[in-house]
């Protein structure tokens, strides 16, 4: 209809619209609780794996899994004696490189010296006590930056020696590679702190439709792709402990191919193979419990509105 040249169903549809895009209803507490619960429950899990202590029996199970999933290719002091040999022959025993074999005699030395070493990370002492608790079992190897040590264990899977050589490699002789290891702290133990803060603000905002006479401000559209890829944004975080992991994996083997023959390549490939499919699966895992809680939040909200 109109009225003196005005197009009053313009006007109406316009008024209608901008009621639409002014009502902000306030955000369901039952719909961030469900979509914290779904997003931050998995993370929290992984975590808790990392620093709270285990029983001997579910020590034992980790043991036998981690050593049927990845079983050494040598005896111990052949593959003692070859890391060694590694180590000097890489020229990363002239910048410092050692390393340590974890064994029943020595292992409250080398909780200490892990306490020592990552005194100021977040859970210091129950990682320390959780890493020794697995060389204990013969299911762990490591390599620390903070005092430039390869750790292994004498009862297991000390063929991952050549992983943790890639893991030493990358922090002494890679610029790029070392600044990966420090974005590494993105996501700590596995854990996507980045992810799950943008994840848990985003539950405190809703995306409004852009007004044609109030466009959307850089903030707010920052904020709502945030809101909107809160998944894929945690994924990505993932991506620099991925490629680390896997360069350290890739110059171990080339490394290793010096000093073993081609079957045991054939075994250490497929080692490596499946431990970094571990850590691929946490990222996916993680990533999605982060995007299927940012969706449920919003159905429940969208539900009681």
């Amino acid at each position: 209809m109109h009225v003196q040249g005005i197009d009053t169903t313009a006007v109406n549809n316009n008024n209608v619209q901008n009621k639409t895009q002014n009502k902000n209803p306030k955000r369901s507490v039952k719909a961030i609780a469900a979509g914290l619960a779904v997003g931050v429950i998995p993370s929290g899990a992984v975590l808790a794996d990392t620093v709270m202590p285990k029983s001997n029996s579910c020590m034992q199970m980790i043991s036998r899994y981690m050593q049927n999933d990845m079983p050494d290719v040598d005896t111990f002091e052949n593959i003692k004696a070859i890391a060694k040999k590694a180590i000097q022959d890489s020229g990363l025993a002239s910048k410092g490189v050692t390393l340590k074999t974890v064994n029943d005699k020595n292992i409250n030395e080398v909780v200490n010296e892990l306490k020592t070493a990552i005194k100021k990370a977040p859970f210091a002492k129950n990682i320390a006590d959780s890493f020794t608790q697995m060389f204990k079992y013969g299911a762990n190897a490591a390599f620390e930056p903070k005092n430039n040590k390869v750790y292994i264990g004498e009862k297991g899977l000390f063929s991952s020696v050549f992983h943790e050589i890639g893991h030493a490699l990358n922090y002494n002789s890679s610029k790029t590679m070392r600044f990966m290891q420090k974005l590494r702290n993105i996501t700590p133990y596995g854990v996507p702190v980045l992810g799950l803060g943008l994840f848990a603000a985003g539950l405190f905002h809703r995306v409004k439709p852009e007004s044609e006479t109030q466009p959307k401000s850089l903030w707010e559209k920052t904020k709502d792709f945030v809101k909107n890829n809160s998944g894929k944004i945690t994924f990505v975080s993932f991506l620099p402990m991925l490629a680390e992991e896997g360069v350290a994996s890739i110059k171990g083997i080339k490394l290793a191919k010096k000093y073993l023959n081609p079957t045991q390549i054939k075994r250490l490939n497929k080692n490596y193979l499946s431990a970094f499919k571990s850590y691929a699966q946490v990222a996916v895992v993680l990533s999605a419990a982060i995007g299927l809680g940012n969706i449920l939040a919003e159905h429940l909200q969208k539900k009681e509105n």
